[in-house]
């Protein structure tokens, strides 16, 4: 299995400052219409809430806040001021000639192609440079271009990017440690739906309980 946490370990991972960004918010929202599993309020009892209360800092590009619809920007508020803290890019681009250059080079990258003042990939675009230039060295997203452009970019290299199954991770090993195993179904379910891209791309098990079998010796 290859996972970031060979690198660093679940537990040591919770305990670093990490940069989430809107995707972690959207996760069913094409059926979350016509599917209650899908809902904002189930996402959120599943895995968001256990994300929240086990990293110890958080933070949140204020161009990924805007990208926020009404119920996930109310969660967040909950939490700003005690582990969430919400960031800018402080007037730093044209004026910095560091971060402009890590920003320039994020931009132009071949996967992204991103217009500065766009609004399709804004969020991710500005959190990374963000990330690269502060030395924050986790990023959370279930992005396939944010995973595969951080990999690819010398000023990425110290940004080790969270996915989707490592968030998954996380609120299984939360609810574990509560003797809680009313989420497990929905853990295991969201796995297989919504994680497909990452297990191709990092050889991860098929299943949530292979893949939690296979974790145990990186928490």
């Amino acid at each position: 299995m290859i996972t970031p946490l060979e690198k660093t370990t679940l537990h040591d991972l919770q305990n670093k400052p990490v940069l989430f960004d809107a995707n972690i918010f959207m996760v069913g929202i094409e059926n979350r219409g016509s599917d209650k599993n899908c809902s904002f309020e189930n996402m959120k009892a599943v895995f968001l809430e256990p994300l929240f209360e086990s990293f110890a800092i958080i933070y949140i590009h204020d161009e990924v806040y805007k990208e926020l619809d009404d119920d996930a920007r109310t969660f967040v508020d909950s939490y700003v001021g005690s582990k969430v803290k919400i960031v800018s890019e402080g007037g730093l681009f044209g004026r910095d000639p560091q971060y402009t250059t890590i920003f320039n080079n994020i931009a132009e990258h071949e996967l992204v192609r991103y217009t500065r003042g766009s609004s399709r990939d804004r969020g991710e675009v500005y959190s990374l440079a963000y990330a690269a230039y502060h030395g924050i060295n986790y990023f959370c997203s279930r992005e396939i271009m944010v995973d595969n452009v951080a990999h690819e970019l010398a000023d990425l290299k110290d940004v080790d990017i969270i996915t989707f199954d490592i968030v998954l991770l996380t609120a299984y090993v939360y609810y574990a440690k509560r003797n809680d195993n009313s989420k497990s179904k929905a853990l295991k379910s969201i796995y297989k739906k919504y994680c497909a891209d990452v297990i191709k791309r990092h050889c991860l098990p098929a299943t949530f309980s292979e893949y939690i079998r296979e974790s145990i010796d990186y928490l």
